[in-house]
């Protein structure tokens, strides 16, 4: 009978738990909204006729790859590259206010590790999103080219809710947001060589493959970016509950001088002060392929703004947040 009650017990604690964090969820989404409803544009991007959409994606076929189109004209999980990254699906390519600014690494740059990995955290409809961008620098320490690698739900705000309580299935390339540096809220570049590199990158790919489900409580996305990092022999949070911006500044703070994480701090306070720009209406990508190099082409007319910032500037701090997804 004791143990009965004992187990019973446990079972309260868990479920009172995951409840919490749901809560939290609802709780953060809201008070987002009501400290941004005031402010923040609300970017209506329109679909595309499903035949445009077969269109594009035969022309891509036939163009291969480095054709240009626009994200929103692209099944969601077509390959694309945009700026520096490769290899992004076009649903995380939605019109993006302020790109990556490919400068994230200069303070981390070192002789002989041309490669990089970073850690980062970024705001959601919830509670944030973590997720490790990886790839090689220029010789000035800014970004040549980046992958993305990060858990998530795979579906809508029904399934992240499910999640809460059971596994679903999960998803591990960038989503919506994470290419989008007025989201960012956290981050930690790390430099490797080209042998470290490969074998980091031979882990996230395997770690990919065999991660077919997310749960909040125990296959988050934190706990996927303290993998990353404890492979390459970093220290990470031993709690991956907690909010996505906190494990991120932990893991940077536990791999760091104080002086270093000084820097970063004063780092992260300019970067805050920086207005957050207007989202444009489209995306303009490149099909992802053999002719990836291939510069996005300059367009030939502005489309129509659906929406347009208020006068007043905005900042990090009051950034717009992704509609509609929670992670």
């Amino acid at each position: 009978m004791q143990t009965r009650n004992t187990m019973a017990g446990v079972s309260l604690l868990a479920g009172i738990a995951i409840c919490s964090l749901a809560s939290l969820a609802d709780v953060t989404a809201a008070r987002a909204q009501d400290n941004n409803a005031a402010v923040l544009p609300q970017v209506n991007v329109v679909a595309p006729r499903p035949h445009a959409a077969a269109h594009a994606q035969d022309a891509a076929q036939q163009a291969g790859g480095g054709a240009v189109v626009y994200s929103s004209q692209l099944p969601p999980h077509q390959l694309v590259n945009v700026g520096v990254f490769r290899n992004v699906p076009a649903e995380a390519a939605k019109p993006i206010g302020q790109a990556v600014t490919s400068t994230d690494c200069r303070m981390s740059a070192r002789p002989g590790h041309p490669y990089f990995v970073e850690f980062r955290a970024r705001t959601a409809a919830s509670y944030g999103h973590a997720f490790v961008f990886y790839g090689k620098l220029t010789p000035e320490g800014q970004f040549a080219w980046v992958e993305v690698a990060g858990l998530h739900p795979a579906g809508d705000s029904t399934v992240y809710m499910i999640g809460h309580v059971l596994p679903v299935a999960s998803e591990t390339n960038a989503s919506w947001g994470d290419l989008d540096e007025q989201f960012m809220t956290a981050r930690y570049c790390v430099t490797l060589t080209e042998q470290e590199f490969t074998r980091m990158v031979g882990y996230i790919k395997q770690r990919q493959a065999t991660t077919p489900l997310w749960n909040a409580m125990t296959l988050n996305c934190t706990g996927f970016t303290g993998d990353v990092a404890r492979f390459i022999g970093l220290k990470a949070p031993l709690n991956h509950i907690q909010m996505p911006e906190e494990y991120i500044n932990e893991m940077h703070r536990l791999n760091s001088t104080p002086a270093q994480y000084g820097a970063y701090q004063a780092e992260m306070r300019r970067v805050n002060s920086i207005p957050v720009p207007p989202l444009p209406a489209q995306q303009r990508v490149t099909i992802a392929g053999p002719a990836s190099s291939a510069r996005l082409a300059t367009p030939t007319s502005r489309p129509q703004a659906a929406a347009r910032l208020p006068a007043a500037a905005q900042t990090v701090a009051t950034a717009p947040l992704p509609p509609q997804s929670p992670w």
